[in-house]
């Protein structure tokens, strides 16, 4: 019985280049079938996701330090006049 074993090789490490498109994802053409099929795949699983961890995404969401505060007053009077 012959067995190969691979050794797994990581890329080396590359600088940051800030002309590079910062898109790490690169799709590939595809036909309409496959793109209606992933896509459809991907909402179905998002939905059950959703519907799954509610409960969990709901608490997370409302914790009292995580709530935004949009309806805070400004203290008056202003130390610098607007005009």
């Amino acid at each position: 019985m012959l067995s190969l074993r691979l050794k797994p090789s990581a890329a080396p490490p590359r600088l940051a280049d800030m002309d590079e498109d910062p898109d790490p994802l690169v799709f590939p053409d595809m036909p309409d079938e496959a793109v209606v099929a992933i896509n459809q795949f991907l909402e179905a699983f998002y939905t059950h996701f959703q519907n799954h961890y509610f409960a969990q995404m709901h608490r997370w969401h409302h914790k009292p330090d995580r709530c935004q505060h949009y309806d805070d007053q400004i203290p008056l009077p202003l130390e610098d006049p607007p005009f």
